[in-house]
Parts: C-alpha cells; structure tokens; sequence
C-alpha cells in the first residue's frame, strides 16, 4: 500500500477508539449510512464495496442486504479491519470480505462490482479525483455509487464544538484547508458534483441528509464528551499525549458544550450532511 498520511490516524488513536466504542459509534451513525442505503435499494445478488468500511458496520448490513451476492470492505486502517473481521467471524457471516485497501493509490478490479457505497469513508482522500476515478472503474456500466458526507463545519456542531472546546487544553495542530482531506472537504456540493463528473459519473443528485446525531445518555455525559474528543483525527493525537490534568480539563470543556444540547436525556446535536448519489455511463 502507498504511504497515505491518513493512514496513521485511522491507525493510530482514532482507530482505536471506534474499536473500542463502535456500539455507540453505530447507534449514532446508522441514520446516516441508512439514508445512503435507502436510496441504492440494494437487491440479492448486487455485488457491493463499501469504502472506508472501518469496523464494518456497514459492510455487515449490505452482506445481509445482497447475499448471496458478497460484500467487500476496504478501508486503510489496519486496526479497525482486525475488529470488522472479528465481527463477521462472530456472527458467522460468510459473503463479506475486508481488504487493507487505499482506494485511491490501488485501483479495484475493472468492473467488479455494481454498487459502490459509503458512509463518511471518501472525505479523507489527498486526492480525490484519483479515488472517484478508481471507484467508477470498479463499477459496471449503470452502476450505482452512494455516499454521505457532512457540510461545511459552521453546519456541523456535534464536530466543531467540543473539539474546539478541548483544543484550549490539549494541543491540536491547525485545522486543514477547505479541500484537504478532513470531514468537511467535500462540504461544497459544487466541488463534489464536479469531481464526480470528471471520474466519469453522471446523474449526479446531491440532496441534505440528516441534520442532527443522537451522541448518547446524558446520564453519560463524560462518555459522551471523550468519545467526541478520543475519534476525532485532528485532536485524538494531542489528547492522547496530553498529561492527565490536561485530558481531563479538555474532557470538562467539551462536556460544558454538549451539556447546553440535551434533549429528552440524550445529548443531540447539529450534523448536518449530504447525500450524494450518481451513476456510470
């Protein structure tokens, strides 16, 4: 596999926390991949790749979709797939595969699938037009491509907030430009349309997706907070270097923030995201 920058966050600390707490990443993520999914109308049979699969949450719900058609999982992150294989093992699903894959510097079989799929996995990309060009020749002609991703980080409270409440106490390096690889760099739905055009996708249609994430109990506020703080690439690294006193002040930070977001015991806050849906020629 290619050097990829990205690659040691998604091994490192933020790796290890979505493994840790993937049951509460998945309840707090699954309206958002259940939004792409309900556009694709997956069928038995359709032979699907999941990008940026982490610890294949998602990848295990297509398998079920489409079997007895297989579901494939890359993502870069060695770390996370050893737990998504874990997981598949556990619940004896047998038409899932998951491959320590960057999609943008190794290119997939030629039309090999007939659905390309993700939930928050192609916002990481150093090179975008190179990955969604590799993705449409994975597809076959009239194959279907889905994914969601979140707007700008003015839209995006859940994110912005709590980790720029810890900042203050932890290092965090500066935050990337606009169209660098981060959560947000394909918040400009007219960049997003324009890169899918130019790997070869047309019918573009790029639609608001959920706007609000259900985070956890407020009876767990502190939980709430580290998590928030703990899977975030940019600040995990300093969090995790940090001296004991300057966690826990980082952690007291963002709990005050997300304490003003309780709703009916649960911490909710702003996400707001795109679907974005398209098809090869």
């Amino acid at each position: 596999m290619v050097d990829n920058p990205q690659s040691d966050a998604w091994n490192g600390e933020s790796g290890r926390a979505w493994v840790e707490h993937v049951d509460h990443f998945d309840h707090m993520l699954a309206p958002f991949g259940g939004a792409v999914l309900d556009w694709l109308g997956l069928r038995p049979g359709d032979r699907v790749i999941d990008i940026g699969c982490g610890v294949g949450t998602t990848t295990l719900v297509i398998a079920a979709l489409v079997a007895p058609a297989s579901a494939v999982g890359v993502d870069i992150s060695a770390t996370m797939l050893g737990a998504a294989r874990a997981r598949a093992s556990a619940t004896g699903c047998l038409n899932v595969e998951f491959r320590h894959h960057d999609v943008q510097d190794e290119p997939l079989e030629a039309a090999s699938f007939d659905v390309a799929f993700s939930r928050f996995g192609v916002m990481f990309f150093p090179e975008p037009e190179r990955a969604f060009a590799n993705v449409c020749r994975s597809l076959v002609s009239g194959g279907r491509f889905g994914f969601v991703c979140f707007q700008r980080p003015s839209d995006n409270p859940m994110i912005l907030q709590p980790v720029m409440a810890a900042a203050a106490h932890v290092h965090m390096p500066p935050p990337p430009g606009p169209t660098e690889p981060s959560p947000f760099s394909l918040a400009d739905p007219d960049r997003v349309r324009s890169l899918l055009q130019d790997a070869g996708f047309a019918d573009v249609v790029i639609e608001p997706g959920p706007s609000s994430a259900d985070l956890g109990s407020a009876d767990d506020l502190e939980g709430v907070a580290r998590r928030a703080i703990e899977q975030n690439p940019g600040i995990a690294p300093g969090f995790a270097s940090a001296s004991r006193d300057d966690r826990e002040a980082a952690v007291a930070a963002a709990m005050e923030v997300m304490s003003r977001h309780i709703v009916d015991g649960r911490v909710v806050m702003g996400a707001a995201t795109w679907v974005v849906s398209a098809r090869v020629h």
